[in-house]
């Protein structure tokens, strides 16, 4: 009924991965999830009316169909301001590559980058080795490891080592980065759900545990702010009270501690770059 069982031909399909975030930053959490090798990913739009379009081929994220698609992540790599997609990739039969199928057991990772007008672009092969390198890659979660103001990408690889994927120059533009500690819902805020308003900009995240595939990614939310120096308006609404805080003027590029009830309880500068 909420029109995401079926892909907008109305086909059933593999359903591996699964991200969200609100990518238009319309104020709706909005659902991308990973397919198997002849098919296309799906991104599913939120209507607001408690349903959703796949809008997979007119937002250009459905241009791949030739890899076993698995970890995903709604991350803003660059800290524009608007969340990109990223997919990792894996056959799960190594014989394929025996065969002229079109088909390999090792393949690289995709980006696609918001252009902020709804669309995606696959830029995929501008982004590095960490990006075109080949594994046969399964689970995937993000995270700023080095706190230094960019996300990183951790993949597992099937049969062989992880991958830590270091962020190179994503700070550039400016961002800002929340921990929440909850006291009357549960420790680590599990369904708080928090706003970010830069001039007539707002982007909204929630603490989620569980997604992409097999993972579990930093629980700090982590928001690219562009060339906005201030943020005007932090929101966070706390689960089990619903009770909301707001904190205003609030400087860029720093790692906010706020605890519920007690506001802001610590700050933290990035690390090197």
């Amino acid at each position: 009924m909420a029109g995401c069982a079926y892909n907008d031909d109305g086909h059933e399909q593999a359903g591996m991965g699964l991200a969200v975030a609100d990518y238009d930053c319309d104020g709706w959490f909005d659902i991308f999830k990973t397919n198997f090798v002849d098919d296309t990913v799906n991104l599913y739009h939120n209507n607001g009316d408690g349903t959703y379009s796949d809008v997979s081929f007119a937002s250009g994220v459905g241009i791949n169909n030739r890899y076993v698609a698995w970890g995903c992540g709604f991350i803003d790599y660059d800290n524009d301001g608007w969340p990109d997609i990223i997919q990792v990739n894996g056959h799960v039969y190594p014989e394929v590559d025996a065969y002229n199928f079109g088909e390999s057991f090792k393949n690289p990772r995709i980006v696609y980058k918001n252009l902020g007008n709804g669309r995606f672009k696959d830029v995929s092969p501008d982004l590095g080795p960490g990006i075109n390198e080949r594994f046969s890659s399964r689970g995937a979660a993000f995270g700023d490891y080095n706190n230094n103001g960019n996300m990183d990408i951790v993949v597992l690889n099937l049969n062989d080592l992880p991958s830590l994927l270091r962020n190179d120059g994503g700070n550039r533009q400016n961002w800002i980065k929340i921990k929440l500690l909850g006291t009357k819902c549960n420790r680590t805020a599990i369904g708080a759900r928090v706003r970010v308003t830069t001039s007539k900009h707002t982007q909204m995240d929630e603490v989620h545990s569980g997604t992409s595939v097999m993972s579990q990614s930093d629980l700090r939310l982590h928001f690219g702010l562009g060339k906005a120096e201030t943020v005007d308006l932090i929101e966070v609404k706390w689960p089990t009270t619903q009770k909301i805080e707001l904190f205003k003027q609030v400087k860029a590029n720093q790692i906010l501690t706020i605890r519920e009830g007690d506001g802001i309880v610590a700050t933290l500068k990035p690390g090197p770059a």
